[in-house]
């Protein structure tokens, strides 16, 4: 009978103490209790543009990759040479929004490089001239816009480093967009006897023709992370 009794009173103990500890828990706020829940709820938003991004930007690496070997063959080695430094900037972009896809527990989506085309290079180069126009003017400006509703502060400096380089790959192209006319073998052959150096920052894409002073003028990292793109001739 005693040991009955002790049971008894051990059980009404336990049951009093997981009643403190459920009323604890209700009182106490509710950020005390609730950060592990927030930080695990999925960027869907940020996701999502994440994937549009990394997709634009792969597929823009297997064109500009087709492009310079297309460029080669050709003849133009100078015109397959900046291509080639576009697909390497782009693959940069590509590594970026992988890393961070991946960190928010997704898997980045390859999308079909067999939909790529390719045509002569007067029409690869208006191709991409007008592909880069697209991407900085509207496609980026409209990423980073609703990367703003979540506030996802690494997706918006990569979006917005990618945003700055595709500036610069657009100009790189201008440089030669008035000769994909009725004068693209005059200016082809001017560009061709025409030495010209690609540096592609291994952090950010920033394409350039020459090293800056001091610092990658996009994210700021020294210029030592830069390379430079070996011509493919």
């Amino acid at each position: 009978m005693l040991q009955e009794t002790e049971r008894t009173s051990l059980a009404r103990r336990q049951l009093l103490m997981q009643a403190g500890a459920a009323a604890v828990l209700f009182c106490l706020p509710r950020s005390m209790y609730a950060a592990e829940e927030m930080t695990s709820q999925p960027f869907s938003e940020t996701i999502a543009v994440l994937q549009t991004a990394y997709a634009n930007e792969f597929m823009s690496r297997a064109h500009y990759h087709s492009f310079a070997r297309h460029a080669l063959q050709d003849g133009h080695p100078n015109i397959a040479h900046l291509f080639a430094a576009l697909a390497a900037s782009e693959a940069v972009h590509v590594r970026n929004y992988r890393k961070i896809l991946q960190a928010l527990g997704t898997k980045p989506v390859d999308p079909d490089i067999r939909a790529v085309k390719i045509d002569s290079t007067r029409n690869n180069l208006r191709y991409a001239a007008e592909d880069e126009l697209a991407e900085v003017d509207k496609q980026y400006p409209e990423l980073l816009a609703r990367l703003g509703t979540e506030g996802h502060q690494q997706a918006i400096e990569k979006v917005g480093w990618s945003w700055q380089a595709e500036k610069q790959h657009r100009a790189l192209i201008e440089q030669i967009l008035s000769g994909t006319g009725i004068f693209f073998g005059v200016l082809s052959e001017r560009f061709r006897q025409t030495t010209v150096r690609y540096f592609v920052c291994q952090n950010c894409g920033s394409t350039l023709i020459e090293l800056p002073s001091e610092k990658c003028p996009v994210c700021d990292q020294p210029i030592e992370i830069y390379r430079e793109i070996e011509s493919l001739s």
